[in-house]
């Protein structure tokens, strides 16, 4: 009888750490891919059967079938979303950037808001002075509507995008691949019903979106909260619908700078002049913030406002 042994190579704890670490990244990325197929089937199980109940009501006839595919998978995307953050054990507050002192909340919140407000507003002035837009009239509505859809948006595209989603990959892949691959899974998810006839805008609107996108993580990432974020976002959409409310086509030969079609102000070339004038802004805001708030083990926001946020 001939015995023999074969001998296993020990494996050090650095492997070990290394293979856990990889079988976590796969893991991660298949919890999201699975969640973004479901989402996609729901929305087009969805989205036909509603459009038609709409239209035998007479309601929204005027819609695109891009709309109600876009809002069911909006539902979708929320009705699974719980599972998915116990999946992937983000099961508190301050794993998703909700945890922060009360006055430095409101205070970031609202600091972004002004500041993404005011930069979409020199671009619409810009357009507005070259002749590219011509203003319109102005009513109550086209101010206050922006501002709610606006809000809207931005709390839910923000936990979405930057609290779930960049939240998740950079646990596993660290802050640089997380924050580009989140910013262009956050710039296609935009066109993925943009009509035939919008294509030629999609890829400088694409740049454009990642772009924001990367500064919005990077918002999250230097301020350490979604509020940020969230005022961010929300002033800059407020901002484009109410420049695309009170104005019109003006000059046609300026797309190239201030955009065209469904993406104006997002596709043109002076939208990056923008982005830059507007990180530069928000980098001196968190200087401010960090100074005056954000001091110490606990910070004085938290001493002076006394609450926090669960998390």
């Amino acid at each position: 009888m001939v015995w023999s042994f074969r001998l296993r190579r020990p494996v050090s704890r650095l492997q070990s750490q290394a293979a856990t670490g990889e079988l976590a990244r796969v893991r991660t990325l298949r919890v999201l891919g699975i969640y973004a197929l479901v989402v996609l089937a729901a929305a087009l199980a969805l989205s036909f059967p509603v459009q038609w109940l709409c239209e035998q009501f007479g309601w929204f006839v005027d819609k695109p079938w891009g709309k109600f595919f876009r809002r069911c998978a909006m539902l979708a995307a929320v009705v699974g979303l719980w599972p998915v953050l116990q999946t992937l054990g983000m099961a508190t507050w301050g794993q998703m950037g909700l945890r922060s002192a009360a006055l430095p909340a409101v205070v970031r919140t609202v600091g972004g808001w002004v500041l993404a407000f005011a930069a979409m507003m020199l671009l619409g002035g810009a357009a507005l002075f070259a002749g590219d837009r011509v203003w319109n009239g102005l009513a109550w509505s086209d101010l206050l509507k922006p501002v709610a859809v606006g809000v809207g948006v931005g709390v839910f595209e923000e936990f979405f995008f930057r609290g779930v989603i960049f939240g998740a990959l950079r646990r596993e892949w660290g802050v640089a691949r997380a924050l580009w691959a989140s910013s262009l899974l956050y710039a296609a998810l935009h066109f993925w019903s943009a009509p035939p006839k919008e294509l030629a805008g999609v890829l400088p609107a694409m740049v454009s979106l990642t772009g924001l996108g990367a500064l919005l993580a990077w918002c999250y990432v230097r301020s350490g909260s979604l509020f940020l974020c969230v005022g961010v976002h929300a002033g800059a959409v407020a901002a484009l619908r109410m420049l695309l409310a009170v104005t019109e086509e003006g000059r046609g030969d300026l797309g190239w700078l201030f955009g065209s079609g469904a993406f104006k102000l997002v596709n043109g070339a002076a939208a990056w002049p923008a982005l830059a004038v507007l990180w530069l802004a928000l980098s001196g805001f968190e200087r401010v913030m960090t100074r005056f708030y954000d001091r110490g083990d606990q910070g004085m926001g938290e001493r002076r406002a006394g609450a926090v946020l669960p998390g």
